[in-house]
């Protein structure tokens, strides 16, 4: 009995969330105006970008991902994860357009789903109430 309790203390604590990226603080995205911040502003505010794109023509973007996978706890019951697993999946982007140093344009998107396998694999997540131009930390 007490090797079972060890071991289930130890999967507990291995199988954890899995993450990408850096959570994107929302009001500090609310601070960026276009035609008016910096470049070196973005920096200031949200750090350095996880991947930033350049055309031919001058223009720059910085793109801010995050993503968290989070398994659900019937994923690790043995045989019953297998028809009732998954997990729950949160993701934020935000996408900033440079012309000239300043910021032309941005997109800050947020969502999530919830994934699952067999009787499960249907499943969704309602995205909760936001309000027009914000949303939840």
């Amino acid at each position: 009995m007490k090797n079972l309790i060890l071991a289930f203390v130890a999967v507990a604590l291995l199988c954890g969330c899995v993450s990408y990226g850096r959570k994107i603080d929302q009001a500090k995205v609310e601070q960026i105006r276009s035609g008016e911040t910096t470049r070196a502003q973005v920096l200031q505010l949200l750090g350095s970008p996880d991947q930033i794109t350049s055309t031919g023509n001058g223009v720059v973007m910085f793109h801010y991902i995050f993503v968290r996978a989070t398994p659900k706890a019937s994923t690790f019951i043995p045989v019953v994860g297998a028809f009732a697993g998954g997990a729950n999946v949160q993701n934020e982007m935000v996408m900033i357009t440079f012309t000239n140093n300043v910021v032309r344009d941005f997109l800050s998107t947020y969502g999530g789903n919830e994934s699952g396998t067999g009787a499960e694999a249907a499943s969704t997540t309602d995205l909760p109430a936001v309000q027009t131009g914000k949303r939840p930390k």
